[in-house]
């Protein structure tokens, strides 16, 4: 099932969320900066059927795993779950939610399965320029509520993000920096 992975060389991080969660959008917009990094984006929600890695030069790679969902492909638990219980090297999951609608049924099959397995993960709000200010924050609050009573693995923080805007982009950037080693530690003086 893991045949097709490259070999856990790099730190990696992984995205996983519901089909039309806007996953390649935003790793397009966290690449923007990259342009050496190819990420071809599909039209067709539900697209994504096999795990995709884009290496991010020597430093990290970043793993696209197929959206749940509509049309997720049968084996989409096995493969996944295979791959978080194998990659030692993987250094955070980022679990994508899509910021119109909130946390869904579907939403907690993977936060179930992360939780399971201990794996530390983050929540990150998709869409933000769609969604009203007034549901934007009904949202947020929910999954706040949420991740704080019924989690144990999450990242208490929220990443809200737009990759239509650009707006959340960096900030998730700079953490993904961080978690994978590449930010550089300011020296305290």
């Amino acid at each position: 099932r893991m045949d097709h992975a490259p070999p856990p060389a790099l730190p990696e991080v992984c995205f996983i969320g519901r089909s039309n969660v806007g996953k390649s959008s935003l790793i397009r917009a966290l690449f923007s900066l990259a342009p050496e990094v190819e990420v071809r984006v599909s039209k067709t929600p539900g697209h994504t059927k096999k795990m995709n890695f884009f290496k991010e030069g020597k430093y990290f790679t970043l793993v696209d795993m197929p959206g749940y969902g509509y049309r997720a492909p049968q084996d989409f638990v096995e493969m996944v779950e295979a791959y978080l219980q194998e990659r030692h090297n993987l250094k955070r999951t980022f679990l994508l939610v899509d910021g119109v609608v909130g946390l869904q049924k579907t939403d907690h099959i993977a936060v179930d399965m992360l939780e399971e397995f201990g794996i530390p993960y983050v929540m990150v709000l998709t869409k933000i320029d769609r969604a009203s200010r007034g549901l934007l924050l009904k949202n947020v609050l929910e999954i706040q509520e949420f991740v704080k009573e019924s989690t144990q693995g999450c990242f208490p923080q929220l990443f809200l993000v737009s990759s239509v805007e650009f707006s959340g982009v960096h900030l998730l950037r700079c953490f993904v920096a961080h978690v994978t080693g590449n930010l550089p530690t300011v020296e305290a003086s």
